[in-house]
């Protein structure tokens, strides 16, 4: 019997036959089928190749996608999101990102633990995308850093963030788009990233200038490749 960490219903958990017949570790959706319901797989759709957003026209990449390129020319960017950003992701990031609902970081346990233990993301660093301190000071968490943790995923708080003024969350498009560098790399971990394939990792990609900016510096600590992954897009 699961209690969905959303609505609160009671359900009777399902287990498929090849999950016991391949021995497959089970762990717990923590949602029931009508909050199941409310999301929408990008899995399911034929996205962008850069950034995972859902494709509007015939080209493989999106508008944005195609001014980052320019901006980025030798910097092959990857991104993987999980859901399409909609009205039940945005109420759990609000629940949980900004009301303090910390049971929601295991919300998607099962779906961090199958992609970051899959046999290709392997030997790569996980690396969350810092807050700034004063929302440390007001949230008492780092809401990337608590969904790896419920998950169980090892990661290394590689970047700080220095930045002042507006949250991103409270910025418009434009001001996103145009923010100056709000992180830097600490040090220590510098010779750990150093010839390694790193994964970004953040809760929502919104215009990819936050993982842009985190992804030069990482450059500059000369990883060998680096991935990008958010839960939405």
């Amino acid at each position: 019997m699961l209690t969905c960490l959303c609505c609160g219903k009671q359900e009777t958990e399902k287990v498929l036959l090849k999950d016991i017949v391949y021995f497959k570790k089970l762990v717990s959706a923590n949602r029931c089928q009508t909050c199941q319901s409310r999301l929408a797989p990008l899995a399911n759709e034929v996205t962008c190749l850069g950034c995972c957003r859902i494709k509007q026209d015939g080209n493989d990449w999106c508008l944005d996608c195609i001014k980052w390129k320019k901006t980025y020319p030798d910097y092959p960017f990857s991104h993987t999101a999980l859901f399409q950003y909609n009205s039940f992701l945005k109420e759990w990031l609000e629940n949980f990102k900004y009301k303090g609902d910390y049971r929601l970081a295991k919300l998607f346990d099962q779906e961090l633990t199958d992609y970051f233990n899959a046999k290709n993301q392997k030997n790569k660093k996980c690396i969350p995308i810092p807050i700034s301190q004063a929302s440390m000071e007001l949230r008492g968490f780092n809401q990337v850093e608590e969904l790896l943790t419920s998950a169980g995923i090892e990661f290394y708080p590689a970047l700080v963030h220095i930045g002042t003024g507006k949250k991103q969350s409270s910025k418009n498009r434009k001001e996103r788009m145009e923010s100056d560098q709000p992180f830097k790399l600490d040090e220590k971990y510098c010779k750990q990233l150093k010839n390694k394939r790193v994964i970004l990792i953040d809760d929502v990609y919104t215009t990819g200038r936050t993982l842009f900016h985190a992804a030069e510096l990482l450059r500059q600590a000369e990883a060998t490749t680096i991935e990008t992954f958010s839960i939405a897009r």
